[in-house]
């Protein structure tokens, strides 16, 4: 049985005898605020997986942008990244300047912290409203806090570094989860002694530049790639079908790297899977969409499903879409202003938190996913950690993903969405035949597998991935 489509025996690994593995933490520190999700959620499994790990030849760095080289982190910064979490603001507070307190309380705390967390907690503040002068005035505010925290510390002296520990030697290999978060620093980041990796969630702005932020976007990945090329870099991948992607693409370029493999852990349902499902909040059934709301993973075809069901007087039920919004969605944007009527149909969440998405993917009818590219497809395949049916696109990464279990639609088939949608919102016997394909052939993995195999990819011969039991 294949587990979140990963087969050990795929794997390439480039596994090293001596030296480190050292996970570089720097997006993590950045990224402070509510639950991470997408990339920056499989940051924070590395991070918290490395230092939680009693194996001396891990650890965590950061890269400085003042000493431009890796530095392990300092006693302030571990903590935060450890405990960061659990210690959250209390939003149920019943004031707004207790919340003001308890926000300036986090900053005072953890004042390496990044804008995200100026962002977050100024929204925490506002009640949610993440916009209009209340909001401004509160980020503001932190921000300016944030500053003062920061040059204090500076001032008092390097007195928080953890420990006298060695410098990054030439059997050491950082690995990189998110080279964004570097920037313009990548190429001092791979000057250094040690060896690179990087997870390589997928090729997507080489293969289809439209659908990357934008074209400085797809040009920055593409020189980003180049770089760890010629650094020798390791690539590792979760999908069979990102990593036979970037075998042909390096074959294309006459070029060579080491690649890996590694099965994608079920974060979401490992640290909420067991825990008592919240109180529902929805009144009647719905259909969930768990994406951050951009081009590439096609909103707008299920808006014309919906548009399309209430001109022929077919009431579907409704559509729940969880996820920021990103980049562009002018026409998505366009359509719904032209079809107010499905604002009752259709509903934007924004981000929530893990206990309340693990609450919705337990309450919900099924799950749609008609992105057209993916390198994954994590959202598809969380919905089957909970054992909730989904229609996914014919994108490969996720017909990969869901096991080639669910039904799979080609992403510009509006008819086809439409007739799958209908049926399976009206046939309880088909949702219970797909939950009982699940149960059957999909086994959620878990952070320690996914970790030892990540290891397995650079210490030889004690590191081998395995699966956790089956959810009831």
């Amino acid at each position: 049985m294949v587990a979140n489509g990963y087969d050990p025996s795929l794997s390439h690994p480039a596994r090293r005898a001596d030296g480190r593995l050292l996970v570089d933490a720097t997006g993590a520190l950045l990224n402070f605020g509510g639950a991470p999700t997408g990339i920056p959620r499989v940051e924070d499994f590395l991070v918290r997986a490395a230092l939680s790990d009693a194996d001396a030849r891990v650890g965590v760095v950061k890269f400085s942008r003042r000493l431009r080289r890796f530095r392990f982190l300092q006693d302030g910064e571990r903590e935060q990244l450890l405990r960061v979490h659990a210690e959250m603001p209390d939003a149920s507070a019943d004031t707004q300047a207790s919340l003001l307190r308890q926000a300036l309380g986090s900053v005072r705390d953890y004042p390496a912290a990044g804008r995200e967390a100026d962002r977050y907690l100024a929204d925490m503040v506002t009640s949610g409203r993440r916009r209009g002068v209340d909001f401004q005035a509160a980020k503001a505010l932190l921000r300016a806090y944030r500053a003062y925290r920061r040059i204090r510390g500076r001032l008092a002296g390097p007195a928080g570094l953890s420990r006298v520990e060695p410098g990054l030697g030439s059997g050491d290999t950082v690995l990189l989860c998110n080279t964004t978060v570097l920037g313009s620093s990548l190429p001092q980041a791979l000057e250094g002694p040690a060896r690179a990796a990087v997870i390589c969630h997928d090729l997507i702005p080489v293969l289809q530049p439209g659908f990357a932020v934008n074209t400085d976007h797809a040009r920055r990945f593409s020189e980003s790639l180049d770089r760890l090329l010629q650094a020798r870099a390791t690539l590792l991948c979760a999908s069979l079908w990102t990593t036979d992607g970037l075998a042909a693409h390096l074959a294309a370029r006459g070029a060579s790297a080491r690649i890996g493999r590694f099965p994608m852990p079920s974060i979401l349902h490992e640290t909420e899977g067991g825990r008592p499902a919240c109180a529902a909040e929805e009144s009647e059934p719905f259909i969930l969409y768990c994406s951050t709301v951009e081009v590439r993973k096609n909103h707008l075809l299920l808006a014309r499903v919906w548009q399309q069901a209430l001109a022929a007087g077919l009431r579907l039920p409704k559509l729940v879409c969880v996820g920021k919004w990103g980049w562009g969605t002018g026409e998505l944007d366009a359509y719904l202003r032209s079809h107010p009527e499905l604002a009752g149909s259709i509903v934007f969440t924004g981000p929530i938190g893990d206990a309340e998405l693990a609450g919705k993917y337990r309450r919900a009818l099924f799950g749609v996913f008609p992105s057209r590219m993916e390198g994954w497809g994590y959202g598809a395949s969380e919905c089957l950690d909970f054992g909730l049916p989904v229609i996914v696109s014919t994108a490969p990464a996720l017909v990969e993903a869901t096991g080639g279990l669910m039904p799979a639609i080609d992403p510009d088939d509006v008819g086809g969405w439409a007739g799958m949608i209908a049926r399976l919102a009206s046939d309880e016997i088909l949702r219970a035949q797909l939950r009982d394909a699940i149960r059957a052939g999909h086994r959620p993995v878990s952070a320690e597998a996914s970790w030892a195999a990540i290891k397995g990819n650079f210490f030889p011969g004690r590191h081998r991935a395995t699966v956790s039991a089956p959810h009831a």
